[in-house]
């Protein structure tokens, strides 16, 4: 059985959508809103999608964006889809992360469950990953955006979870959040997890290290570091 659990944000971690997600949300917004919502002072990175839409709303001076949010996200994700086929060549996948997943997939099943922690809408995700060729059947354990109130619950809702499908529990410092910004890492941090970030969004190697991951790369094109951690799980198990 798996002894560890790897949880993977998608935006500037697995992919990069060249602003396709964004705006797909501006656009939305102009159209229910009118064209003098302001989205300019938006900060997506490592936010989740709900927060991202009330904050804007709230800035807007518009009342009450609990009863607007599901018309929004039905809208957004469709216009994601949209703006996702229309400009494919925008898409890019962060490197090294094809490969990385199939050696976790082939290599090391027995030694970690893959799972997704994201801020994006559970419909945005199949969306996003599709892009990418990547199918979210490969992941046991998700938390989506729209599953908790903040980030930092993600990583415990992912340790429930993970708990009702195996029917046991999981030592939180074997569960390494992988993510691009200083919020998985606090994330991470929040709930006694192993932080390892890679610097192939908006944040330098330099202040991801200022944040105090435990762990830090360029990116997984060079997947050692993670896989040598996952090796030092099994030794301690072997040897418990």
């Amino acid at each position: 059985m798996p002894y560890s659990l790897i949880l993977f944000d998608i935006d500037g971690t697995m992919m990069k959508s060249g602003g396709a997600g964004m705006r797909a949300m501006e656009i939305v917004a102009h159209k229910m809103f009118g064209p003098d919502f302001q989205w300019d002072h938006a900060d997506p990175a490592g936010g989740l999608d709900p927060i991202i839409f009330t904050q804007m709303v709230e800035q807007n001076g518009i009342k009450d964006p609990r009863k607007h949010e599901i018309e929004f996200r039905n809208r957004y994700i469709s216009k994601l889809s949209e703006e996702l086929t229309r400009n494919p060549e925008a898409v890019e996948v962060m490197p090294g992360i094809h490969e990385v997943l199939e050696i976790l997939r082939n290599q090391y099943a027995q030694h970690a469950t893959l799972g997704l922690l994201t801020g994006n809408y559970t419909d945005a995700v199949p969306i996003k990953l599709d892009a990418i060729e990547i199918d979210t059947s490969w992941f046991q354990i998700t938390a989506f955006g729209d599953e908790a109130p903040t980030r930092n619950k993600l990583a415990g809702l992912a340790l429930e979870k993970h708990e009702h499908h195996f029917g046991h529990s999981i030592p939180p410092d074997r569960v390494i959040v992988i993510g691009d910004t200083p919020r998985d890492i606090a994330c991470a941090q929040a709930n006694g997890c192993i932080a390892f970030a890679v610097a192939t969004g908006t944040h330098s190697m330099r202040q991801l290290r200022a944040a105090n991951a435990d762990y830090v790369v360029e990116d997984l094109l060079d997947p050692t570091p993670l896989l040598e951690l996952l090796d030092r799980f099994g030794i301690v198990d072997n040897h418990s």
